[in-house]
């Protein structure tokens, strides 16, 4: 068979910083060949490690970089790290956000902040503490084998579960629960790596804000032992951080995505006027829109969200002044005024806000706003 003389010329060093070139003959010298084929693939791994290829799969926030509505909750609900609904029912816990240390080789990648929560057992068949993550549309994985890994640790030996829902909405299918495993957790971080198969959604009806629903359980009473691989009662510390679900049978490295494209993310379901750092209802300038009067009772303000979002979110107001909701407050004495009749579009910011007392003087006034579209 005559040559073709056919050569592949790897040049990888701009991107991985050391000499990785090779003019390979494909036709007769497999000794080059393997050898460029262990460079390329040595040189894909060090990119996938450093985000090039990789990132977090479905899982939004999970690195737990962003905190726009607080750094600690013991509400039930959302209240802190965007995207996770941290949740329970008969238990208690305090949720908040921890810092690694600088430099520490536990965790790869040098993350900044993990989840901790602190739970409080309560007796109870339907008692429970659960971290989710709802996922939007029930079509997400349907019927695809997916991977989770997860890096997780505790204050003794403990348990804890995952398991998966597939909530087809309002006006849609019943509820699906896909059985949960269990894992055990030491003191120090460890990565975890669980694989489910997701049913499929053939002859299935599909309502309004349907989802598949990735759930962690610390605590769970024995109406949940089916779901949960009878996880049991039990209190204490769960630390989880670096949470990815992906399509397939296998792990790859947890990449972190770019800060910017995290929050845009995150800010499809939640958007504040507030600086990323300062919660709402702080007392604060910084961000903060200003309206003006049309008629003597009745103030216009629109603007365009950074995001759009997932549906037409809760407007909620707040005083700059003294951080009061459904009220704003004037620019020059900070004198505070109580408002309704708030709205917005999933694109834009658009208000007729309307004095529930009085009228509105004619000058300025200041107002923060949150826009909330979670599900």
């Amino acid at each position: 068979m005559p040559s073709t003389n056919k050569t592949q010329h790897l040049h990888l060093n701009q991107y991985i910083g050391t000499d990785i070139q090779e003019m390979v003959d494909v036709n007769n010298d497999n000794d080059k060949i393997d050898k460029a084929f262990l460079a390329v693939s040595g040189a894909l791994d060090y990119l996938v490690e450093r985000g090039c290829g990789a990132s977090q799969g479905h899982i939004i926030n999970g690195n737990f970089d962003i905190w726009q509505r607080g750094t600690s909750q013991t509400t039930t609900g959302y209240g802190s790290d965007d995207r996770w609904n941290n949740t329970h029912a008969g238990a208690t816990k305090t949720h908040s956000r921890q810092a690694f240390t600088v430099g520490q080789s536990d965790v790869p990648g040098n993350p900044t902040y993990f989840s901790t929560t602190v739970v409080n057992s309560v007796a109870g068949a339907s008692n429970r503490c659960q971290k989710a993550q709802n996922i939007e549309d029930v079509r997400s994985c349907a019927g695809q084998i997916i991977t989770v890994s997860f890096w997780a640790k505790a204050d003794a030996p403990r348990y804890l579960a995952l398991s998966f829902y597939q909530s087809f909405g309002a006006g849609g299918s019943s509820s699906e629960a896909i059985p949960g495993q269990k894992v055990e957790l030491t003191t120090a971080w460890n990565k975890y790596n669980l694989t489910f198969n997701i049913p499929s959604i053939f002859g299935k009806t599909i309502g309004t804000n349907s989802m598949l629903q990735c759930v962690f359980w610390f605590d769970a009473g024995s109406n949940f032992n089916a779901i949960t691989s009878s996880l049991g009662h039990q209190s204490g510390t769960f630390d989880i951080a670096q949470v990815k679900l992906e399509e397939g049978s296998v792990a790859t490295p947890f990449a972190p995505r770019h800060m910017a494209e995290e929050l845009a993310l995150c800010q499809r379901y939640y958007e504040k006027s507030y600086s990323i750092d300062v919660i709402p209802g702080t007392v604060s300038t910084s961000g903060a829109s200003v309206l003006l009067p049309i008629i003597i009772n009745r103030l216009a303000w629109g603007e365009p969200f950074k995001v759009p979002k997932r549906t037409n979110p809760t407007i909620t107001i707040y005083s700059h002044a003294t951080g009061a909701s459904a009220r704003i407050s004037l620019y020059n004495n900070n004198e505070d005024v109580p408002i309704f009749g708030m709205s917005g579009s999933h694109r834009n910011l658009y208000l007729f806000i309307q004095a529930s007392t009085g009228n509105f003087v004619q000058t300025a006034y200041y107002a923060h706003w949150v826009a909330d579209s979670e599900l």
